[in-house]
Parts: structure tokens; sequence; C-alpha cells
């Protein structure tokens, strides 16, 4: 799919943004299970051309650094979700072998070929470049799958498989297929992770089809065939008659974990054998703090204006957000009306999580500044809402 030059200038612009230390030192600060001894220059943050996900994102906004800020955000919170489901059920992680099916061009796997040893970690995706991207730049074993779950045969047998937004595209026959195909490829005591789109997200106008599946023939993936790929939604009565229809198990052995994928998908953990009853550790997940910055802007005596919300679904509003410009902090109260908030996440605590500031520009003779936002839960869970340098006002 060709792009207009000004979306690859900014996709030019959005690379060489998130290849700035700062912006890497402050990814880092915010992802949790990673070595210590893990350092800016072996994180590895160049993204593809061909992502879709930082296209999307530039396509929205329309400028840098709050797609690169979103694009690093999901990421985060997908590597803290994995992390906690894989420490909570499996048993040895140090020796674990993980698939991370569908990984497209490897937001997640950027983390994972540096927070677990990366001989084994396994990736799997249908787009051969995406493939031969994330084996060269991560490090990671590769496996090509296919548009027909019976030709993925890998010899591999696996502790841990992750597979996110993939699930949320597939029409019903290929969702029982591939939950079927991936199921068969676990280890003995092996753990199958998936997200889904809820029913309760099926568009306005639209009608959950009694089967408890809803399948739209689109997505934002134009590189795909909407036949195979679209965008799906499904009751929770749907995935655990597939479950329990794969599984053998009258009740579908699977927890659901709701809006635990980037406060919007729900996560469904199925175990294989005798397993199962590992899944009642959790229990205790946590979606951790979440947010965004709205708005930007500059006023005519150099003030920056931000506002936006954070929140949390395990806690409701947070307290404060956290604004950090070339290094003064600033504490940011939240608890500003945002109804829509608390709509689209389906939770009234959230109306007040709301948040503004007017910050003046640090006198420091700088002609530009590292600009940090961040929300944190009451258990430390950090959420990185924005990073990026800001040009000093008037220039």
């Amino acid at each position: 799919m060709s792009e207009t030059p000004e979306l690859v200038a900014l996709q030019l612009a959005a690379n060489l943004a998130i290849q700035e230390t700062a912006f890497k030192a402050s990814v880092l600060r915010h992802c949790t299970h990673l070595p210590q001894e893990v350092s800016v220059d072996q994180f590895k943050v160049h993204i593809h051309p061909d992502d879709q996900m930082l296209l999307h994102s530039i396509r929205h906004f329309g400028e840098v650094n709050r797609p690169a800020s979103q694009y690093f955000n999901v990421a985060l919170q997908q590597h803290q979700a994995a992390q906690q489901i894989l420490r909570s059920v499996v048993t040895r992680v140090e020796s674990a072998k993980v698939l991370d099916f569908a990984c497209g061009f490897g937001r997640l796997l950027r983390f994972l070929s540096l927070s677990l040893p990366k001989g084994n970690v396994w990736a799997a995706e249908i787009q051969s470049d995406a493939l031969d991207f994330v084996g060269t730049e991560f490090g990671v074993h590769t496996l090509q799958s296919h548009p027909d779950p019976a030709d993925f045969v890998p010899a591999e047998r696996f502790d841990f498989i992750w597979v996110a937004s993939l699930f949320s595209h597939l029409p019903d026959k290929l969702f029982r297929a591939w939950l079927d195909r991936l199921h068969a490829v676990l280890a003995p005591n092996g753990v199958l992770c998936f997200s889904v789109h809820d029913q309760q997200l099926v568009p306005p106008g639209r009608a959950m089809a009694p089967e408890g599946i809803h399948f739209i023939a689109q997505s934002e993936n134009a590189d795909l065939d909407t036949c195979i790929y679209g965008t799906t939604y499904v009751s929770e009565s749907y995935v655990r008659r597939m479950v329990a229809e794969v599984t053998g198990s009258v009740g579908g052995e699977c927890v659901r974990l709701p809006r635990a994928l980037a406060n919007e998908q729900d996560i469904y953990v199925v175990a294989a054998g005798a397993s199962a009853a590992i899944l009642d550790r959790l229990k205790s997940f946590r979606r951790g703090a979440w947010g965004w910055v709205d708005g930007m802007s500059w006023t005519t005596d150099h003030v920056l204006v931000m506002n936006g919300w954070a929140a949390s679904l395990d806690d409701g509003p947070l307290d404060t957000v956290q604004i950090s410009i070339d290094g003064q902090v600033h504490d940011v109260p939240t608890g500003q009306l945002r109804e829509d908030v608390g709509r689209v996440l389906c939770d009234v605590r959230l109306n007040s999580s709301g948040w503004s500031a007017r910050l003046p520009w640090p006198d420091t003779g700088n002609a530009r500044c590292f600009v940090e936002v961040s929300a944190c839960s009451v258990r430390g869970e950090r959420s990185l809402l924005y990073a990026g340098y800001l040009n000093a006002p008037g220039r």
C-alpha cells in the first residue's frame, strides 16, 4: 500500500525521534521485568516502515510524538500483561519456550527479546517481511504462518503461547481452527493466551449474532485478505464454547481477563492438560495505570498547556500525573470531569479522571526540552502517556 509523502515524512521523523537516547531511556524506565543490566544501547527501537500499528497512529494524529508514545505505551502494557500471566502460570520461566504468534513487526518482541533468553523465544507471522524483520532485528527464532491453520506444524511444543490481536480479526471458521491448532502445539502443561473484542465493543447500529460472533470484513491492515482477517466481536459464551470444543472440557477450562490488553481487548487464558488449576493464580491480575495526553499547545507567554486523563481499571481514577520537562517534575492532580472516559471504558468511577496543566518553559536556555508524562497507580505501576522533545516557543 503506497503512502502519501506527508505520511512517509512523519514516519521517518517518528523513527528518528524514538532513536533519541532520552526517549529510549524514558521507555525503559516504564518497563518491568527487564534485567537490571539492560542498557539504552541494547534497546532496539527501530520500527519497520510497514508496521501498521505506527502508521495508524500517525494517520490519526498527524504528528510525531503522540504516535511514537502511543506505540510504545501499548507495547509496554502488552509486555506487562504477558509477563504477569507467564510468571503466574509457568513454573520455570527462564527455561520456558515462548511463542509470540501473529507477532506482526515485533511490538512485543522488542521487549521479550530483552526480558527472556532469546534462544527460548519464537515468533510466528503470516507476513514474510515482518517475520524477516523480527528475526534479524531481535534475534529470535522464526516460524512462517499460513492462511490455513492445518499448514502450521512447528517442530516445537510451547510452554507459553501469546496471541495478541489475531482472534479479534478472525471469522468463525478460522477462530475455531486456529484455537484448535495452537492448543495442539502446547507443551503438556502449556498455556495459551489470546485476546478478543468483547461483544460490548460492537459498533452502534450492528447487532451480535445469536451464535455469539460478529465478523466485519475490514481491518486496519490493508495488506491482508479481509475474508480471513477483518474485525471480530465475540461473546464470552462463544469463546467458552469454542474452548470447550477444542479442549474437550465441558466447562471450557479458561480464565477471562476483561480489558486486560490495552484496556480494550479481553484476554482469555487456556491451560493444557492437568495444569488448569493454576489459572486460579490469575485472580490477582492487574491492568495497571493507563491514560493519555489529549491536547497540547503554547500560550503567547511561553506556557505549555496540556490536558488528558489518567486512571486504572483496577483502582479507579489516579491521584496525579507526573509531568517532567527536562527533569523538572510537576505533580498534576486529576479529578476533572471526563464522562467520555467512563463511558468508553464502561466504568463510571473514571468520570473524574481528567487533568490539565499550565507549565512554564524552563529557564535553561535550551532550544528544545524533553517532555515526559507518566501515570502511576497506588501499587506503583507506571504508564508512559507521552514522551518526546518539544521546541521552545517561537523556534
